[in-house]
Formats: C-alpha cells, sequence, structure tokens
C-alpha cells in the first residue's frame, strides 16, 4: 500500500511538474483570425529592456494624435492583435505592438503571468513617451487575457495613460493557474496548482501566482477603464468574472457575454465589438471615430460604417 502511495505521488508530482514546463514555454501559434498580417506594412522597431535586453516591436503610424499599445494574451504574440489594431488604425490612431519576451522565438524566457511581461510593458511605454511623434501623443492600451491584466497594472502605475481597454483579464495568476487545471486540463487544482506554481518559482525565480489585477482596478478608480468578460467558463471562472466587476471603478464600463468563450468576443461579435471599444479608446483619446464607408473584411464580415465619438457612461454592465 505504502509503494502505491509513493508511486502516485511520484507520477502526480511529475505530471504537474510537467504540466508546469509546458505552461512555461507554450506553444505560439500564427494566429490572425482572418485579418491582414500587417507585419510587412509597420515599422520594426527595437524596444531596450533592462540592461541589455530587448522587445521586439511594431509600429503603424496613424494620422491622429493618439496612440493605442496593444498586449497579446498568454501564448500568443503581436500577431493576434493585429485583430484589433486593424480597426484602431483605420480609425487614425496609431498603433505600437510587441512581443513580450515570453512570446519571442528567439533568447524567449519562460512566462511569468506578469513579472517579466510587466517588465516589457513597462519598456513599451517608456519607448512610446520618447518617440519624437508618438510622444506628444495622448496613449491608451489594449490588452487581451495576460496582456489585459499588464495593461490594468501598467496604467495603475502611469497617471499619464489615458484609458485601458481589457479583454478577459485574469482577476489574479493565481486563480489563472487554477482554472487551467480545472477548465483547461480538467483535472482538480488541488494539489496541481500549488506544485505548478513552486515549478515557476525555481525556474523563473518569480512567483508565477503573485499577480493581482484587481487590485490594479481599485488604484484605477476614476479612471477610464472598460472591461470585456465572457461567463462561459471555458477558461477562467465566473467567480473571478465577478472579482474584476467588483473592483471596477467610478469610471469603469463592462461588456459581459454569455455566448462566447474565452478572447472570442471580436470573433462573435465583430461589428458591435469594434464599435464599442473603437468609441471607447477615440473618446478617451480626444479624437474622432471617423472611418471610411463599409467595406468587406478579409474574414468575410464587414466593418462598422463611421460613428461619432459619444461621451462613455460613468458604468455601464450588458449581459448577452
Amino acid at each position: 500500500m505504502r509503494n502505491a502511495i509513493l508511486l502516485f505521488a511520484s507520477a502526480l508530482l511529475l505530471f504537474a511538474g510537467g504540466s508546469a514546463w509546458l505552461a512555461l514555454y507554450p506553444t505560439i501559434p500564427d494566429d490572425l483570425g482572418g485579418v491582414e498580417n500587417f507585419d510587412d506594412k509597420a515599422e520594426r522597431v527595437r524596444i531596450p529592456v533592462g540592461e541589455a535586453d530587448h522587445l521586439d516591436g511594431w509600429y503603424l503610424p496613424g494620422r491622429a494624435d493618439g496612440t493605442v499599445i496593444l498586449f497579446a494574451g498568454y501564448a500568443r504574440d503581436h500577431r493576434r492583435v493585429w485583430r484589433y489594431g486593424q480597426f484602431l488604425n483605420q480609425q487614425g490612431l496609431s498603433v505600437v505592438t510587441v512581443d513580450f519576451r515570453s512570446a519571442r522565438s528567439v533568447n524567449r524566457k519562460p512566462t511569468t503571468l506578469g513579472h517579466w511581461e510587466l517588465e516589457d510593458a513597462r519598456a513599451t511605454l517608456a519607448w512610446v513617451r520618447r518617440h519624437p511623434v508618438l510622444g506628444a501623443h495622448p496613449v491608451a492600451l489594449f490588452g487581451e487575457s495576460l496582456g489585459g491584466a499588464v495593461a490594468l497594472a501598467l496604467a495603475a502605475e502611469r497617471p499619464e495613460v489615458a484609458a485601458v481597454v481589457a479583454d478577459c483579464p485574469f482577476a489574479s495568476s493565481e486563480a489563472a493557474i487554477e482554472d487551467g487545471f480545472r477548465y483547461v486540463v480538467r483535472l482538480p487544482a488541488y494539489p496541481l496548482a500549488p506544485i505548478a506554481r513552486q515549478v515557476g518559482r525555481v525556474v523563473t525565480g518569480h512567483d508565477p501566482g503573485a499577480f493581482d489585477a484587481t487590485r490594479s482596478l481599485r488604484t484605477l478608480n476614476g479612471r477610464p477603464v472598460l472591461v470585456i468578460q465572457t461567463k462561459m467558463e471555458d477558461r477562467f471562472s465566473r467567480d473571478q468574472v465577478q472579482r474584476i466587476s467588483a473592483a471596477l471603478g467610478l469610471r469603469g464600463e463592462q461588456w459581459t457575454l454569455e455566448d462566447v468563450k474565452h478572447t472570442e468576443a471580436w470573433l462573435r461579435h465583430r461589428d458591435e465589438y469594434e464599435k464599442r471599444v473603437g468609441i471607447f479608446v477615440a473618446t478617451h483619446l480626444g479624437v474622432g471615430t471617423g472611418t471610411s464607408a463599409r467595406t468587406p473584411s478579409v474574414a468575410g464580415h464587414s466593418r462598422p460604417a463611421a460613428v461619432a465619438a459619444t461621451p462613455v457612461a460613468a458604468r455601464r454592465e450588458r449581459s448577452r
């Protein structure tokens, strides 16, 4: 009996450790969502981070005096956020996006679910503020999943950030790890999540469960934040959705859906997504939302016609 228990415990440790290792270095797919890859149209830039490292970045100049920095989520790179960059740039906004060091192909770092990713985000904002053209622009942040949590944390540190859009951010990285086992691996979070978290500490020197997006949201009370969430529970629990909602401040808005999976609101409700996000960002950057007439997109959807910027309500929730 004792040998069986030891064998089971050893197998459990190996499984949790192996899962953690794969989670630290996930496969990065080519995930454009049907939109054009703007890599060839964007200016490739090199953004210093730390004393001896750099980020790969992409810069699409716009017509208006406003800039949006885009951060991709876990296991995704900058190509993922061209789906958002395309309509924001069409509105006339300048767009800057980067690959987190945990998503790059050369000298890749393991993910820390916030620690190194926040360092990368700080370096990106610093580069924008130093840029001879973009430095004079008001700046908004947009992030998806992990990138959304990082965008909230960066904005909480930097009062000059005019607005934040966070699409499906986690409430905390601890909860994200636990929900990963529950909803993705479909195994109990305990004791697998604590083991995986310890592996992350050993490999990176940082606790992957220490990042708290709700703390950032509370700090942002009174500043413009739009949070997009889903209650489908395919990746994050409804408890995380409720925690995010409870932490929204006086000027926080939320769009909560019942019929989409994690970070798929744009895929399922593209026209409404682009309209909502476009108006929110343009309003708080102080620019118009004028676009060309409706034109078919690469994916077969239609882009929304021009919509005039309107004042943003203090807080709005809509369930679908």
